[in-house]
């Protein structure tokens, strides 16, 4: 069973997916997992390969939810899309992280959408 937060995030995923798809993204992969971490989101961006992490919030009490994607975060997102990338083959693609902030604090969600927000030669 789900807990409210686990709800509340996965809300935000299927938000944030909508948004990608109304902007020409397509859908490689929701929700990857491999040994080294997780991706919310694999897409494409015409030739682009886009690893997206989706931070989603109730309210602002802790934080903008583009806030909390941290140096610790960035470097699992990096060792996460390197694993993706070396699997299928794909080492040749230009890549980028993206990073969606769905607030639900006003009565719609807002969606906050940072193209390209740090890229692979963050250091470990």
């Amino acid at each position: 069973m789900q807990n409210s937060k686990q709800i509340l995030g996965k809300e935000g995923e299927r938000i944030a997916e909508r948004y990608l798809k109304r902007k020409g993204y397509k859908l490689v992969e929701r929700n990857y997992r491999c040994p080294v971490g997780e991706m919310d989101l694999i897409a494409l961006d015409r030739r682009v390969i886009v690893f997206v992490e989706v931070k989603t919030r109730s309210d602002d009490r802790f934080g903008l939810p583009l806030e909390s994607v941290h140096r610790w975060k960035q470097q699992k997102m990096i060792k996460t899309a390197l694993f993706f990338l070396s699997q299928r083959r794909l080492h040749h693609r230009e890549a980028r992280f993206d990073v969606i902030g769905i607030s639900f604090a006003a009565r719609e969600p807002v969606v906050e959408h940072i193209q390209n927000a740090f890229d692979f030669s963050s250091r470990f």
